[in-house]
């Protein structure tokens, strides 16, 4: 799958609040968009992937290994490898997110 288009990939709701896009996947990396309503949580969690993203629109708070940033859009973040994280959406969100290596459970 060398290249790919939104209507071509479905979007799956992870939690209350929270989709998730994948888009395109290689061995090394896999990227997605995330879209988080206002009041949408993705809970504390630590993962194994580097992980990178970039806010296209809304507002969220996103706490990495307990230091909290507001994120709005043109902002962009890292969370290293087996750091807690956590976000929480002030307003309604489209993200752009990059894991490395890329996760297998996101390949859908």
């Amino acid at each position: 799958m060398p290249t790919t288009s939104r209507e071509q990939r479905p979007l799956v709701e992870m939690m209350a609040g929270v989709r998730r896009r994948s888009m395109l996947w290689g061995d090394a990396l896999l990227l997605a968009e995330i879209h988080l309503e206002t009041g949408g949580v993705v809970p504390r969690h630590d993962h194994p992937y580097e992980q990178i993203g970039y806010c296209i629109e809304g507002t969220f708070e996103l706490d990495i290994g307990g230091e909290v940033h507001a994120i709005g859009p043109g902002g962009s973040w890292l969370v290293p490898s087996g750091v807690p994280h956590e976000a929480a959406a002030t307003s309604p969100c489209f993200l752009v997110e990059v894991w490395s290596p890329a996760r297998d459970d996101y390949k859908d």
